[in-house]
């Protein structure tokens, strides 16, 4: 029958969940902010997951302005018994900004390592109470659904004081409505909508009680699901927030949250590995030579949890500027051409310095220096919203700070070609 919606054994499903990261953002001082992660997914396969946040922030009744954020997530699973999974992956958060920043190149504040296990119920299991925030979503019926059935489920949401250094678990309910098939971008979905407020009152939880004296607010969330893979594709999350803390602080967020989902190849990196330094070594050999470099005192290729990873030992900038020197714009042009033959996959442009100066100097001067150079591989004809860019000053050095040829070697750049 046309949108009807029925139960998969567990043995032929995949994998459906979805949970939400806790993470702080900061404008004006800190604030929490809940960030959503859709994963399905088989055992062995690798998945992409994009979050961008467009939303309108208030914050002791001031508006503060509307903020954009991102975070891009890469994840794979491997079955560790015969009912269990392990779960895995990266999450880069990238800067917030005041503007449209979707379609450039992003800075990255902060990424982690995020590991959790799910049993063939579907539970996951978390230790601590940080991950995740929003728990037991999306919950189905155990029954086949036709358009306009509705049904309900226990949640539980996780909640922070804004220095992340108190917790507290809250029970809520969420309702859902089965809305029926769709098409989206070509690909028959259905539709699922689903409802929940967040409230808190003083009295109502010990562990709250100690840094939050109310929460109102609530999600109107739109999901769809692939009808013949049963896959997620896209979440779209209306939200409003309004936190009152127990020192007399507010916060008001109102916006919505788009979360898109994508399985991705596995990136052959042996096989990159070998392209690049064969291409690299063909284009620069008589550039390098006529400088005094051979090809490996300038560039090093080499394999990363992450993916790949290009480290520029040798580029040449003015002193203490993010300004690059001519007599490197030939090895940037070879790059950009390879680079160019990679398909779909995102450039993680990392900046180092020696440990000279202030952190704050470093890090800095790192990052100029990593944005200009994919300043200069955009302007050879890559799209800017491929790149993430961050720096690192001195924090990741290769050699020693104490000597001449250790703080060359820690004066570098990388390009890591990322999984996703």
């Amino acid at each position: 029958m046309p949108g009807l919606l029925k139960p998969v054994p567990w043995k032929k499903r995949k994998i459906d969940f979805i949970f939400f990261f806790l993470m702080i953002f900061s404008l004006q001082g800190l604030m929490a902010q809940d960030d959503a992660v859709i994963f399905s997914v088989e055992p062995g396969e690798k998945y992409r997951v994009i979050e961008k946040f467009n939303l309108s922030q208030y914050r002791n009744g001031r508006y503060q302005g509307h903020v954009y954020r991102e975070n891009r997530g890469i994840y794979d699973t491997v079955q560790i018994g015969p009912d269990l999974f392990r779960i895995s992956g990266q999450v880069y958060h990238l800067e917030e900004t005041a503007k449209d920043g979707f379609k450039t190149a992003s800075a990255v504040i902060g990424n982690e390592d995020v590991t959790y296990s799910l049993n063939s119920q579907g539970t996951m299991l978390v230790s601590g109470i940080a991950y995740p925030r929003l728990r037991s979503f999306p919950t189905f019926p155990d029954k086949a659904l036709s358009p306009g059935d509705k049904w309900e489920g226990g949640i539980e949401v996780v909640i922070s004081s804004p220095d992340l250094k108190n917790r507290a678990v809250l029970p809520q309910y969420c309702e859902y409505t089965f809305l029926g098939e769709d098409v989206w971008e070509g690909r028959t979905v259905y539709v699922i909508k689903a409802q929940y407020a967040v409230r808190y009152r003083l009295g109502q939880s010990r562990d709250a009680d100690t840094f939050l004296k109310s929460l109102s607010g609530k999600h109107v969330v739109s999901l769809l699901i692939d009808k013949e893979t049963r896959e997620f594709l896209l979440m779209k999350d209306l939200m409003e927030e309004e936190y009152l803390y127990q020192d007399g602080s507010s916060l008001r967020e109102k916006g919505f949250l788009l979360t898109f989902y994508k399985g991705i190849e596995l990136l052959d990196r042996p096989g990159l590995a070998a392209q690049v330094e064969i291409s690299l070594s063909e284009k620069l050999n008589d550039t390098l030579n006529e400088n005094g470099d051979a090809l490996e005192d300038q560039i090093s290729v080499e394999t990363r949890k992450e993916g790949l990873a290009l480290n520029l030992k040798n580029l040449h900038f003015e002193p203490d500027k993010a300004v690059l020197l001519p007599e490197d714009r030939p090895l940037l042009d070879s790059l950009a051409e390879i680079l160019r033959t990679v398909p779909e996959r995102t450039f993680y442009v990392k900046g180092h310095t020696a440990d000279i100066g202030t952190m704050e100097s470093q890090i800095l001067l790192s990052q100029d220096r990593a944005k200009l150079i994919v300043q200069e591989l955009t302007s050879r004809g890559i799209d800017a919203e491929r790149f993430l860019y961050s720096g690192m000053g001195g924090l990741e050095p290769l050699g020693d700070n104490n000597s001449d040829e250790g703080r060359k070697l820690n004066r570098r750049v990388e390009i890591l070609i990322l999984e996703d």
